[in-house]
């Protein structure tokens, strides 16, 4: 639900230099098992790509695009709770993203922003959600940009989502930064991260993000044409090694607090709402300009 958080941040983080044409990143995380409150065990694979590309309208108009695919793996194990109900097992994710900056001043930008996604069982019926936001950018000075503002998204089976907007850019001395373009973020995953770069081609970062998962269900299994959501506060560690000026590779490792899922029937009640104990994660990211 939170893509176009992303790309905003993404674009507040590249205002230092000239933004390439085009960026591709490719993504891989492994979740590990972890019980959950009421029976069984779930952990989850995780990969996927981005792409994203800008075009210039004026000298105060930018419109940035984004178009994104994920694959999670679902596994559920268990002689007990979730691990007999086995709810879903592979969800497909598709969106794309439109952004539009208006530099309003020197120091002020405002940012209008549209979405479409699909998520879905890989079984299930396809239906798009629509989502926007609108929000405002203010450097404070060469050191520090804050922005706020407000979204809001269709859910499947349920009402429209609400969320708030913050954008955080502030250099707090030469060698660290905090950031709310956290370079382990994929997908739905918005966060914010303290950077520290010892040499120049070598990153590292602490970061703590929000992640929110909802799509449609098959028509099958426990909650037939259902909805089901996922929601969990990962704390990452990661380095990154800038290779070139046009490719950079990420690895990570962290641990998955706050692991919640939820089922939702065809009647947009909800059936089930389960915790699950933090889990520990790794991953890799590379990312390619051109």
């Amino acid at each position: 639900m939170l893509q176009i958080i992303t790309t905003i941040c993404i674009l507040l983080g590249q205002t230092d230099a000239p933004a390439p044409k085009f960026t591709l990143d490719f993504h891989f995380a492994e979740q590990f098992d972890a019980p959950v409150n009421n029976g069984g065990e779930v952990g989850v694979t995780r990969y996927g790509f981005e792409l994203r590309f800008d075009t210039t309208i004026s000298d105060s108009d930018e419109l940035k695009w984004q178009f994104e695919y994920q694959r999670d793996n679902w596994n559920f194990t268990g002689t007990k709770g979730m691990g007999v109900i086995d709810p879903w097992h592979s969800i497909n994710t598709i969106d794309a993203s439109a952004t539009w900056f208006h530099k309003y001043s020197q120091k002020t930008s405002w940012f209008l922003g549209g979405l479409v996604k699909m998520s879905y069982e890989e079984s299930a019926s396809q239906s798009a959600v629509l989502g926007g936001t609108v929000g405002v950018i203010h450097s404070y000075s060469s050191d520090l940009t804050l922005g706020v503002g407000v979204g809001l998204i269709e859910q499947v089976l349920d009402d429209a989502l609400i969320f708030p907007i913050f954008v955080v850019e502030w250099k707090l001395s030469d060698n660290f930064r905090l950031t709310s373009d956290i370079s382990t973020r994929f997908y739905s995953r918005t966060g914010i991260e303290l950077v520290w770069t010892p040499r120049k081609e070598w990153t590292l970062g602490a970061g703590i993000s929000y992640s929110y998962d909802r799509f449609k269900l098959d028509n099958s299994g426990f909650a037939p044409n259902g909805a089901g959501e996922a929601t969990s506060i990962p704390l990452t560690f990661r380095a990154t090694y800038h290779a070139s000026p046009t490719f950079d590779v990420t690895i990570f490792g962290g641990v998955v607090y706050g692991g919640a899922l939820e089922i939702t029937n065809q009647a947009s009640i909800q059936i089930l709402s389960e915790d699950y104990d933090p889990a520990g994660t790794i991953g890799i990211l590379a990312k390619i300009k051109f």
